[in-house]
């Protein structure tokens, strides 16, 4: 027989069920959505409040899978399967722990101690009254552009670094433009080196920030361009290795002389090209093209020979040509332990506020205070490149690298060069010796590889790292930094040091 309103009986007894049971689920839900919001309420990281959301739902609803089977209620199994995750302030504030920002205030430790002695010896020189000391005083100077710098790396620090991505087209053409604009009238020089503009009394060191915009705006680039898989004749790859050439034939077309930043502008470019996927026939070819153009140079070039012989074969050399590598060798050797004290004039070493800073330092305050700076600047290196394994972002890491990389060029070379190991060129050693636009841009540089590992652990990288595959090959490690020949790379320290759950 039909209900009194022709409904079956036991039909409408089901629809009551899946009704209660559709109010009892919507309350389950409701129940885990206030869960998760709680979790995400102590969670800083607002970028990875959406993945965290789908990473703990997934961990309940395997522990809600396991009530299904004893056909428990879905409001008792979700209150069941909350508390089995802990409760939500505790695991948030525990994740918000982990997904904090992270200062990497090591770095300061051997920069403090760099400055400290760059500064002693720009103020022992001021002291000496002498030339043009008696106008001014290098070290006060260079106080106050540290103090600039010190704004530009707060800068920096809290820039994110994810628009250079965004705009990396428009900061390339800029960078190129401006240089094209810059040094089609007349360059003044500085210490002899082209590569500065002058704005009413002041100098800006453009070649610098040319090389750091460029780098800057690489790794978006060759992000577009997705290298990977792609053949060396391919379009692709022929443009990105465009794309580093264009400004070595402007840096040559110029002749803008500081050939060191420009090796490490190659070296740094190079560096983000592999790591992109570029072809091995570029990676290798490009240093092996531009060594034996060096050579070409080194067999017409009277100066170049007059240089690279002063230090590899003086001998061959007038006592004019060796006199600037002379004064630093003596410079050196008459530094003893302890130096000559503050205020030793060191007259014989050129440019010895700024380019042969380190000779000076040695000379005055002996092998010992050298052998500090020397320490704290391959600490501060190796510090960088093992900071930059610590970035899981696959964009902020290759920013970090490739600025790592061209600050560790300048200091190498330059303490190289200031012990007469290598060729005495114009120098940048980075936080140093005397420099007013080179100190901010360099401060600059520091505050945004330390800006980028500070969102290390903020930022999402789902879908941007890739698993070593068996066809990956180490080309170069040092400090923890590794390079891997065309493939990305996640370790297996990234999930340990984002605190996820197993």
């Amino acid at each position: 027989m039909s209900g009194t309103n022709g409904i079956h009986p036991e039909k409408e007894t089901t629809e009551q069920l899946a009704h209660l049971r559709r109010l009892e689920t919507e309350k389950a839900e409701a129940l885990i959505e206030e869960y998760l919001d709680r979790v995400c309420a102590r969670i800083r990281a607002r970028e990875l409040h959406p993945e965290l959301r789908e990473e703990i739902r997934g961990h309940i609803d395997e522990l809600l899978a396991e009530k299904e089977d004893e056909k428990v209620p879905p409001i008792e199994a979700a209150i069941w399967a909350l508390k089995q995750m802990g409760d939500a302030d505790e695991v948030g504030g525990t994740l918000g722990q982990v997904h904090r920002p992270q200062f990497n205030w090591k770095l300061l430790l051997p920069l403090t101690a760099m400055i400290g002695l760059g500064l002693l010896a720009l103020f022992s020189l001021g002291s000496t009254g002498k030339g043009s000391y008696q106008y001014f005083n290098p070290g006060s100077r260079q106080l106050f552009y540290y103090v600039t710098g010190l704004v530009a790396l707060v800068a920096g620090l809290f820039f994110d670094y994810r628009l250079l991505k965004k705009y990396a087209i428009a900061l390339y053409s800029a960078a190129v433009v401006l240089t094209v604009v810059f040094f089609s009238f007349d360059s003044p020089r500085v210490n002899g080196t082209l590569g500065w503009i002058g704005i009413g009394p002041l100098y800006f060191y453009w070649t610098l920030c040319m090389f750091v915009l460029l780098l800057l705006a690489l790794p978006g680039l060759f992000e577009r361009l997705s290298l990977k898989h792609e053949k060396w004749t391919s379009l692709r790859q022929i443009g990105s290795i465009g794309l580093i050439v264009l400004p070595v034939m402007l840096y040559i077309y110029f002749d803008l002389l500081a050939w060191l930043l420009l090796i490490g502008y190659l070296a740094a470019a190079l560096t983000l090209y592999a790591r992109y996927g570029g072809s091995r026939v570029y990676t290798y070819g490009l240093p092996a093209s531009f060594a034996a153009w060096m050579a070409v140079l080194y067999v017409r070039n009277e100066y170049w020979q007059a240089r690279i012989q002063s230090v590899f074969a003086p001998h061959l050399q007038t006592s004019n040509n060796n006199y600037l590598n002379d004064s630093i060798a003596a410079a050196v050797r008459e530094g003893g332990w302890f130096g000559q004290g503050f205020g030793s004039s060191g007259s014989r070493i050129i440019y010895a506020y700024s380019d042969a800073i380190l000779p000076y330092l040695t000379y005055s305050f002996g092998w010992i205070a050298a052998g500090v700076l020397v320490a704290c600047t391959l600490w501060l290196i190796a510090l960088l490149l093992h900071s930059t394994r610590k970035i899981t972002d696959r964009y902020g890491r290759s920013l970090a690298i490739g600025l790592s990389v061209l600050l560790a060029c300048q200091w190498i070379y330059g303490i190289g060069a200031s012990f007469n190991l290598l060729p005495f060129t114009a120098l940048t050693m980075p936080f140093i010796g005397y420099g007013g636009s080179s100190t901010v841009i360099h401060c600059a540089v520091l505050g945004l590889i330390m800006g980028i590992y500070r969102r290390k652990d903020m930022i999402s990288t789902r879908g941007k790292q890739a698993q070593k595959s068996d066809g990956d090959r180490l080309i170069f490690s040092i400090g923890g930094f590794e390079l891997y020949d065309n493939r990305e790379r996640r370790p297996d320290w990234v999930r340990k040091s984002t605190g996820r759950y197993p």
